[in-house]
């Protein structure tokens, strides 16, 4: 198949418009890549090969020959012009050693780095306001993670999710793990003790459906057991962020804030409860305090490079989700400040 390689087109972090190119190789020809579908027909898809991700991405930045460190390039696997951006899992060698060589992701919108965008074709978040398929100006934690440990990212994520389905398209992270263990079935001399796990969920089970702690911390163990029952070895958690100092919440009530921090807060000490108990069964797993970084960001801005940390930098004045759906300007502020 071929591969389509995706760059942001201005070099400012303000402008999240994005273009692409068929990835080629010197001589001018399409660049292809050799392996297999997962399905010939599924939206939802994945392409096997042995190439590796290195060599694509090195074939993506030839082709596009860019000067722009802000580019944020990024490629999948595309038969046609009107394929969705699909992801290129790179196949290990049968003889490989027993390290991590690379990294998968589960989760919800602080993770996902493109899987909602492609359900509703493109259109959510719109590209106009979030960088392609992120809810953000740009590359998302997991992305910055894999690209510093120089390691390949295989994300599952999407924006969104709760611990189990909602509606039809946000997918839960129980079906993530389940979708995740179909399609390693097909990776060829895949290990899953040599991949770093990512886990994080939970915001959205209590700001937007209402679900309580306990239901939460049944789809959080659950998924823990099935990775590690699967072969799992290596994980990486995060305690959630006090999500009422988002400028979202200025439109709720004291009622709802205490609400939601105080569910937060029940979860961080399950997961710390977890990170403890998997650590003392000898697997290698580390608990990042998102938590507390939060506070100190929000607390102190000016400390790690903001200005305002109270303010969205969008121009949105409510809490709503269809905001996703729609284009909006910067804040006077927020431009000027990068």
């Amino acid at each position: 198949t071929y591969v389509r390689c995706w760059y942001r087109t201005s070099y400012s972090k303000d402008d999240v418009a994005t273009d692409w190119e068929w990835a080629k190789n010197e001589d001018g020809s399409y660049f292809t890549i050799d392996g297999y579908w997962w399905s010939a027909v599924s939206f939802k898809n994945m392409f096997y090969t042995n190439t590796t991700q290195n060599v694509i991405r090195q074939r993506c930045e030839s082709t596009l020959d860019l000067a722009n460190e802000n580019a944020d390039i990024t490629f999948f696997a595309a038969d046609n012009r009107f394929s969705y951006n699909h992801t290129i899992w790179s196949n290990d060698a049968a003889m490989q050693p027993d390290q991590i060589n690379k990294v998968v992701a589960l989760g919800d919108s602080l993770s996902d780095t493109g899987n909602i965008f492609n359900a509703s074709q493109w259109r959510f978040p719109n590209p106009n306001s979030w960088f392609l398929g992120h809810f953000s100006n740009g590359f998302v934690w997991t992305e910055y993670i894999a690209k510093a440990k120089n390691l390949p990212l295989y994300n599952w994520a999407v924006g969104g999710a709760a611990g189990e389905n909602q509606y039809i398209a946000l997918t839960g992270v129980g079906e993530q793990v389940s979708s995740y263990l179909t399609y390693a079935k097909l990776a060829k001399n895949y290990n899953p003790a040599n991949t770093l796990f990512t886990l994080e969920f939970g915001l959205n089970d209590f700001m937007n459906y209402d679900r309580s702690v306990a239901e939460v911390k049944s789809d959080y163990a659950e998924a823990l057991i099935r990775l590690t029952d699967a072969g799992a070895n290596n994980f990486l958690l995060m305690t959630l962020p006090d999500a009422t100092k988002a400028p979202q919440f200025k439109y709720s009530t004291p009622e709802e804030i205490e609400k939601i921090r105080a569910k937060v807060l029940a979860m961080n000490e399950f997961i710390k409860e977890q990170e403890k108990y998997y650590k003392a069964q000898g697997y290698n797993i580390t608990l990042f305090d998102t938590y507390a970084l939060f506070e100190a960001l929000t607390s102190a801005p000016e400390d790690h490079g903001f200005v305002n940390a109270t303010e969205p930098c969008l121009d949105i004045n409510r809490s709503s989700s269809m905001d996703y759906l729609y284009s909006h300007a910067l804040r006077s502020e927020c431009a000027s400040s990068g």
